[in-house]
C-alpha cells in the first residue's frame, strides 16, 4: 500500500466500544482519527446494528465501496477520518439504517479495505483477538479466550484461525499485542474487541504501520440479549452480542467472507474452503488425473499462470488458478451438508445405505459440483460482457474469450473426470450424471431466454415468464448440490425430499430477493446500480413495471431502457435513467410486489420440506433456505 496510507493505520483498530463512550480528552492523541471515530458517538449510543441483517447489508456496501476504489488505493478524499464519516453515512442512509451505525460502517470500510493485505500476511505472524464467549462459565486466563464447550462459536473461530496459520490470542491482552506489532513480531492484526480492552493502546497508533481489521461488538445490555448470552444456544450469544462468525473468518481469509453458517456449520464451511486450497486443489488434480499443471500455479502463488509455462500446461493451470480465485464456496458445503445429514439420520433410525459412498469420495463430488460451478461462471461472464469477478478482471477479460472459452470447457471435463473417479456402484455414476446432465440442460436453457429476450429488442416479458427463466437459471445449481449429497448418501433424492421443488422455490427466490438487492445498493463486482437494467437483462422487476404502469409511463419506461442499455451511454445519463426507473417501480409498486413474490417463494420452499422423511437433512434445508431467502427481505422501497 502507498505510504500515505498511515492515516488509515491510525484508526483502523478503532474495535468500538460499543456503545461508544467519550474517553478522557488527555488520553487521545491530538486530531487522532481514532479518536474523532469515537467522539462523534453519542455517549451511551448503542453503535452495533442489533440486526443481523443490517449489518450484513452494510458490509455488503462497504466492500462494494472499496472495489470501487481503483488499484485498490483509498482516494484522498476517506483519507481522513472526516472523509470516512461521509462516506459510512452514505452507506447507512442508502441501508436505511439508524444514523447511530455509521462508526460501526466506518469500521467495516476499513476492514474491508485490509482484507487481502491481511490475507497475504506470513503465517504465524498474524495475530487475531478474540474476546470471551458471551455464553462462557468463566474468565479464560490471560493468554486465551474462554469458551463455552466444545461447540462454542469462539472455539472454532479459534481453531480456524489457528489452522490458518492465525497466532490467537485475548482481546485482554492487547496492549502486549499491539507492541507485537510495533516491533515487526506480526505483519497483521484482526481484533474482535470493545474499546475498553484497546484503550490504552491507542498513544501506539500514531506510528502504527501495518493492516489491522476489527469486528466491533457489544456486550449484552438489553433484556432480550442477556437472556439470549445466559439461556440461548452459543450462536445466538454471538449474533446478539454483534459478533458474526461469518465475517471473521472471512477476515481470517476461510469461506470468502459472505454470509455463511454459523455455530455447528461452521466446521463444514471451513472444510468447504479448504477443500480449494491450491495444496488439496494439486493434490485431488493428481488423484484424479485432472491435467498436468492443474492448480500448481495457485500452490506456487503465481497470478499469471501460463505466461512462462510449457503451452501444454497453459489451460489446466488457468483454469485451477480461477477455480481457487474466490468465491462462497457453498455449493460444495451444502453437498457435504446433506449427505452428512443423511447419514446421520440413517445411523440415527439403525438403516443401512444400500449404496453410499465413503466421505473422500463425497468431498470429490462436492469439489466437481464447484468446478462445475465455476464453469458456468467462465461462460456467464462472456455472454454478460462482465469485466469483474471475485474483485479481478474475469477470465476472458484477463485472457481472451476464445482463451477463456476453452477454460470454462476444460472445467467441465474436470467436474466429469472427478465424478467418473469415485468408487461406487454402476447405477451411482448413472444417477449422478443424471442430475448433473439435467442440471446443465436447464441451466442452458434459461441462460439461453435471457439471451434471447435481451438481444430480442421486441416483445415484453411478462413476470411469469421471467419466474421461469430465474428457475431455470439459478434453481439447478441448488438441486443438484442438495441431490447430489443425498445420492451420495445412498437414498434416491426424490424418495427423502421433494427436492426439485423446494430447490425451485429456493433458486427462484434468491434470485428475485438479488434483483431487489440491486435497488439497494448491494451491488456485486463492478457492476452500476441497477445492473440487470444497464446491461439490459430482462427481470421480474421490470416485468412487474411493465404490467402495472398506464401506457405512457410505460412507454417511457420502455425509451429509458433503450437509451441506458446503448453502449455510448454516459454514466451520468445512466445515473439519470437509474433514478428516473426508480420512480417509476415506485408509482407502479413494483419493490413492495418484488418483496411479496420472495416471501412467496420462501413459504412455498418451506412447504415443500413438509414431508422430508430425514430431520437432520431438513435442518439443512432449512438453514439453506434462511441462508439463500433470508426472513427479512431489504426494506421495500429502494
Amino acid at each position: 500500500m502507498p505510504s500515505d496510507c498511515g492515516s488509515y493505520r491510525k484508526y483502523a483498530l478503532s474495535l468500538g466500544e460499543l456503545p461508544v463512550r467519550h474517553v478522557a480528552q488527555a488520553a487521545r492523541p491530538k486530531n487522532s482519527p481514532a479518536t474523532e471515530l469515537l467522539t462523534d458517538a453519542a455517549a451511551g449510543v448503542e453503535m452495533v446494528p442489533h440486526q443481523r441483517a443490517v449489518r450484513e447489508r452494510l458490509r455488503a456496501l462497504a466492500a462494494d465501496l472499496v472495489a470501487s476504489w481503483s488499484a485498490g488505493a483509498a482516494p484522498p478524499s476517506v483519507k481522513t477520518a472526516a472523509g470516512l464519516r461521509r462516506e459510512a453515512e452514505k452507506l447507512v442512509s442508502r441501508c436505511q439504517a439508524s444514523p447511530a451505525f455509521v462508526g460501526w460502517t466506518m469500521v467495516a470500510v476499513l476492514s474491508e479495505f485490509w482484507r487481502d493485505r491481511l490475507a497475504g500476511t506470513t503465517p504465524g505472524r498474524r495475530l487475531l483477538l478474540l474476546p470471551d464467549c458471551p455464553r462462557a462459565n468463566s474468565r479464560g486466563n490471560p493468554q486465551t479466550p474462554a469458551v463455552c464447550g466444545p461447540g462454542c462459536g469462539i472455539g472454532t473461530i479459534w481453531a480456524a484461525a489457528h489452522d490458518n496459520g492465525w497466532v490467537v490470542g485475548t482481546n485482554r491482552e492487547a496492549v502486549p499485542a499491539i507492541g507485537g506489532l510495533l516491533t515487526g513480531q506480526y505483519q497483521g492484526v484482526l481484533g474482535v474487541a470493545k474499546l475498553a480492552d484497546l484503550e490504552k493502546a491507542f498513544a501506539m497508533l500514531p506510528a502504527f504501520s501495518l493492516p489491522v481489521a476489527a469486528v466491533p461488538y457489544c456486550e449484552a445490555t438489553t433484556p432480550a440479549a442477556r437472556a439470549a448470552a445466559d439461556t440461548g444456544s452459543c450462536g445466538a450469544a454471538l449474533e446478539s452480542a454483534g459478533i458474526d462468525a461469518d465475517w471473521i473468518l472471512g477476515l481470517l481469509g476461510v469461506a470468502g467472507g459472505a454470509a455463511g453458517p454459523v455455530a455447528d456449520y461452521l466446521p463444514l464451511l471451513r472444510e468447504a474452503a479448504d477443500l480449494f486450497q491450491p495444496e488439496a486443489v494439486c493434490r485431488l488434480a493428481a488423484e484424479h488425473g485432472l491435467g498436468t499443471g492443474f492448480g500448481t500455479a495457485v500452490s506456487r502463488g503465481r497470478p499469471d499462470a501460463g505466461l512462462e509455462t510449457d503451452s501444454l500446461q497453459v489451460t489446466a493451470e488457468q483454469a485451477g488458478t480461477f477455480l481457487t480465485s474466490g468465491g462462497k464456496f457453498l455449493r460444495p458445503f451444502i453437498t457435504l451438508a446433506a449427505y452428512d445429514a443423511v447419514r446421520g439420520d440413517l445411523a440415527d433410525s439403525g438403516s443401512q445405505a444400500a449404496a453410499g459412498v465413503d466421505r473422500d469420495a463425497a468431498r470429490a463430488v462436492a469439489v466437481a459440483i464447484e468446478v462445475f460451478h465455476k464453469a458456468s461462471l467462465v461462460h456467464d461472464d462472456i455472454e454478460d460482457d462482465d469485466s469483474v469477478r471475485y474483485g479481478r478482471p474475469t477470465v476472458h477479460a484477463a485472457v481472451g474469450v476464445p482463451a477463456a472459452i476453452n477454460i470454462g470447457d476444460y472445467l467441465v471435463g474436470a467436474g466429469y473426470r472427478l465424478i467418473a473417479g469415485i468408487a461406487g456402484e454402476p447405477g451411482l455414476h448413472r444417477d449422478l450424471l443424471a442430475i448433473l446432465a439435467d442440471a446443465h440442460l436447464r441451466l442452458a436453457q434459461g441462460q439461453g431466454a435471457e439471451l434471447w429476450w435481451r438481444d430480442a429488442g421486441s416483445g415484453r416479458l411478462t413476470a411469469a415468464e421471467s419466474l421461469a427463466i430465474y428457475g431455470l437459471k439459478t434453481s439447478p445449481a441448488f438441486e443438484a448440490a442438495v441431490a447430489m449429497g443425498i445420492r451420495l448418501a445412498g437414498v434416491q433424492p426424490a424418495v427423502a425430499v421433494a427436492v426439485d421443488r423446494y430447490a425451485l422455490h429456493v433458486g427462484t427466490g434468491f434470485q428475485v430477493l438479488n434483483d431487489l438487492k440491486d435497488w439497494h445498493g448491494d451491488l456485486e463486482n463492478d457492476r452500476r446500480m441497477a445492473g440487470d437494467l444497464l446491461g439490459g437483462r430482462p427481470t421480474v422487476m421490470w416485468a412487474l413495471a411493465l404490467e402495472h404502469l398506464p401506457a405512457a409511463q410505460r412507454q417511457q419506461l420502455e425509451a429509458i431502457g433503450r437509451k441506458a442499455a446503448r453502449p455510448d451511454s454516459a454514466d451520468s445519463s445512466q445515473s439519470d435513467a437509474v433514478a428516473e426507473v426508480r420512480r417509476l417501480y415506485h408509482a407502479a409498486g413494483v419493490f413492495e410486489r418484488t418483496a411479496a413474490i420472495v416471501a412467496e417463494q420462501r413459504a412455498a420452499a418451506a412447504d415443500a420440506l413438509r414431508n422430508c422423511r430425514h430431520p437432520r437433512l431438513r435442518e439443512v434445508l432449512e438453514f439453506l433456505l434462511d441462508l439463500a431467502v433470508p426472513a427479512e427481505p431489504p426494506p421495500a422501497g429502494g
